[in-house]
């Protein structure tokens, strides 16, 4: 069985709790040994990490500033070259390193990461290669992901999904003639790959993100060419389906804290919108909606339920006395504390 990995602290946590019972004899020495050895403990940041992580970002820097510096003096061979042999240098040396020093061989990858996607920019400029920025950040893109999955780096992983964020937005806002079609193929990929680092929380989170960036983006592209009067209400209405439904939508277990809380902020945000494109039917329910998940404990559902007051608080601003939003808010939410309190005492379950 393969050990699992935990923090520093969880470890610590489990480490007493097993001391605890084997004092009271619950369980032996042997059993406690044998149970802390089914765990390991995740790395950390540690200062080495971060001070190699920086060395490597400024000396990336430096060399693409000293290339650029004297670009104009290079020839068209020599400038190839040069791009290539940087890049299979860093990287064959950090290969070369990966063993004895990991962390350091890491750093000479991220050096590589930066002198690929520097290299493709100015390989286009060197041989007149017009095409747009995004895909460039897409053949970027390619490059890392592939990176990302040979030394299982969150951060890589991180940094892929940041360049496919500007690749995706860059095709919609820029003279884009269809839409690009390639993070169609890109999205499984990453989760794939987010498989293999056994659905770690902060690139879950961001690779869904661009997940629902790429729908947003897609119904703002081709709802309005349905010459319907309503396309931003129908594009929003939608989103709010879509928030609803992947507050609930039943996903593994390891994802499912992050996914319904991007569910729960997506029809959050988007009912804020609908509120203004609705009469006030549609807020009154909807605020029924969320003192339901309220009492169902979730914590989001309290933020969102502030931000609607807040909404109508600004509408009503020049009438309303100030001093009675604030004493109804304030109300409000010294009750939703007293009912989790006491759903704590009586042991309920509360989420996001």
């Amino acid at each position: 069985m393969v050990n699992k990995e935990i923090t520093k602290k969880q470890f610590d946590f489990l480490k007493t709790e097993f001391n605890y019972l084997e004092k009271g004899g619950v369980i032996s020495e042997q059993e406690k040994e044998r149970m802390l050895s089914s765990y390991a403990v995740k790395g950390n940041m540690s200062f080495i990490t971060i001070l190699l992580s920086i060395g490597a970002l400024l000396l990336g820097l430096g060399i693409l500033t000293f290339v650029a510096s004297n670009w104009m003096y290079l020839s068209k061979a020599v400038k190839f070259l040069l791009i290539i042999a940087c890049l299979i240098g860093v990287n064959f040396a950090g290969v070369k390193w990966q063993v004895r020093f990991p962390k350091t061989a890491r750093s000479l990858h991220y050096v590589g990461i930066l002198i690929f996607g520097s290299g493709i920019f100015l390989i286009e400029q060197m041989f007149n290669i017009i095409i747009n920025f995004n895909s460039s950040f897409l053949l970027w893109a390619i490059g890392t992901v592939f990176i990302s999955y040979y030394l299982k780096d969150v951060f890589i992983l991180l940094f892929t999904t940041f360049l496919l964020f500007i690749y995706i937005n860059g095709s919609i806002f820029l003279d884009e003639t269809s839409y690009p079609i390639a993070i169609i193929v890109f999205l499984p990929a990453l989760y794939i790959l987010l498989k293999k680092f056994d659905y770690a929380k902060y690139p879950a989170f961001f690779i869904n993100a661009l997940a629902i960036n790429t729908v947003v983006l897609f119904l703002m592209e081709f709802v309005p060419k349905l010459n319907t009067e309503n396309s931003n209400t129908i594009v929003l209405s939608i989103l709010f389906v879509l928030g609803i439904l992947l507050a609930y939508v039943p996903v593994t277990p390891k994802l499912q804290n992050v996914i319904h809380l991007q569910g729960h902020l997506l029809h959050g945000i988007t009912a804020l919108f609908l509120t203004f494109e609705f009469s006030i039917w549609f807020p009154l329910a909807y605020f029924v909606f969320l003192l339901y998940l309220i009492l169902r404990g979730s914590l989001t559902s309290i933020v969102i339920i502030c931000a609607l007051i807040f909404r109508y608080y600004l509408d009503s601003f020049d009438f309303l006395p100030r001093s009675l939003t604030f004493i109804f808010g304030g109300i409000m939410l010294i009750g939703f504390g007293f009912f989790f309190e006491n759903q704590r005492k009586k042991g309920g379950d509360l989420h996001g």
